[in-house]
């Protein structure tokens, strides 16, 4: 299992969850389930010697996720510093397990519900400065604050990256709550633009919030706010906005000047590492997979600043579905076994291309590379949204298929393919399931 390359995923998992397993009844299950499900991914694609042992590990999955589930419960039932912890982390587990099965809505519900209990702990904290009487559960929480901050500031960090890609996918505002309140002020994204990046983790973690600045505004859609077709997000008149007809509003100038300071540093961190002969390769190929999402929000902000047709846009896609394709098959060159990891970083910008460049033969690249790379992204299953996007194009010659069906997020157009019966087998799409989370 992966983190995309983030350290400070990576460092919060076998720092701290791993070794909660050890003392922690609802932590080893969990951990046990997850690496049994996972297992079972990886023999997703198996050979005829393989399915007898994917069912084994499923089998002991879910065994195993019984035991965390009934030891969390009784966990939240004898409430403590410990036992707040300890769940929260199960929570995140838990997370991982349903997106690894394709239950993307039990995973939003465990999303949910631990993002809701570091809401409460946010509030007990705030309430011992402003009440003079306190719950027994409330001063728990609150002493839980008191001496855990950082390592909640950590999970509530995974939670907020989740819910980010997630609130992408589902096109759909905030889908978490606000958790502002472990947002730690040291990892300052708007520090002078000449000032190196120190670490591949602060630039990651200061590109997540150029993500959720331009989110918070565009509505967590590439489309911005104009309910478009995606193959028509291009076909704007030339003398208007596709967000705003009257100037550009503070928070789009806040969110891109964050964006060009980001950039800035990148590319100064960029130049020093590669000055250095002693720089590891997999910091190297770190820069270049952020040098990649920073080309893919520059086309972005392009496509919603300065709107024109799509053929003059064609080479900036073409460029940005090869560097794709080369970071793809570099990190994975036979790309044997499926990769599941938690950070979302290729698959959402091969979404782009299909369903915004208006050129079928980029738009068929693109679900190629997407059908190849078998990988899971949180919630972005490349070969599930290859299918999807595969399957409107055919839906297209189809007479009960109305492009205004596009108007909505790729969870919504998986939900009109089952019920139209317009995808392959008449089957199931697990994405479709997220349609009933977005009003919960």
């Amino acid at each position: 299992m992966g983190f995309g390359h983030i350290s400070l995923l990576s460092k919060l998992w076998s720092n701290y969850i791993v070794p909660l397993g050890y003392y922690s009844e609802s932590v080893k299950h969990a951990l046990i389930a997850l690496g049994c499900s996972h297992r079972a991914f990886l023999d997703d694609w198996p050979d005829e010697h393989g399915l007898g042992t994917q069912q084994m590990y499923k089998e002991m999955a879910t065994r195993q996720y019984a035991k965390a589930i009934y030891c969390t419960s009784q966990d939240m039932n004898d409430l403590s510093p410990t036992t707040i912890r300890t769940s929260l982390v199960s929570c995140l587990v838990f997370i991982c397990l349903e997106i690894i099965q394709g239950r993307y809505d039990k995973a939003m519900q465990h999303l949910r519900s631990g993002s809701r209990i570091m809401r409460s702990l946010a509030e007990a904290a705030t309430s011992t400065h402003t009440s003079a009487v306190l719950s027994p559960t409330q001063r728990c929480m609150a002493e839980t604050v008191s001496n855990y901050y950082d390592q909640l500031c950590d999970v509530s960090d995974m939670f907020m990256a989740i819910g980010c890609d997630t609130a992408y996918l589902l096109e759909q505002g905030e889908v978490i709550p606000d958790l502002s309140f472990f947002f730690r002020g040291g990892h300052n994204s708007s520090k002078d633009s000449s000032e190196p990046f120190t670490s591949a983790d602060e630039a990651r973690y200061a590109l997540h919030l150029v993500d959720e600045g331009f989110g918070k505004f565009l509505g967590y859609s590439f489309r911005g706010s104009l309910p478009m077709p995606w193959t028509d997000f291009l076909n704007v008149p030339e003398d208007m906005s596709p967000i705003e007809e009257e100037g550009w509003p503070g928070e789009w100038v806040v969110a891109r000047h964050r964006f060009d300071v980001w950039s800035a540093r990148l590319a100064a961190y960029t130049k020093n590492l590669k000055s250095d002969p002693s720089t590891p390769q997999s910091e190297l190929w770190e820069v270049r997979l952020l040098s990649f999402m920073q080309m893919d929000w520059s086309l972005i902000i392009k496509c919603l600043e300065a709107p024109t047709t799509q053929h003059s846009h064609r080479q900036a896609f073409q460029d940005l579905l090869e560097d794709a394709e080369s970071l793809v098959y570099a990190e994975d060159a036979e790309l044997k076994h499926p990769v599941f990891t938690l950070a979302a970083d290729v698959i959402p910008r091969m979404v782009f291309i299909a369903g915004y460049s208006g050129e079928l033969d980029l738009q068929q690249r693109a679900i190629a590379l997407l059908y190849a790379m078998r990988r899971k992204e949180g919630m972005w299953d490349s070969r599930e949204i290859a299918s999807v996007l595969e399957a409107i194009l055919a839906a297209r010659e189809c007479s009960t298929w109305d492009k205004e069906y596009e108007k909505v997020s790729l969870p919504r157009l998986a939900k009109m393919l089952e019920s139209l019966k317009l995808y392959e087998g008449n089957g199931t799409i697990p994405m479709a399931t997220l349609v009933d989370q977005v009003a919960s």
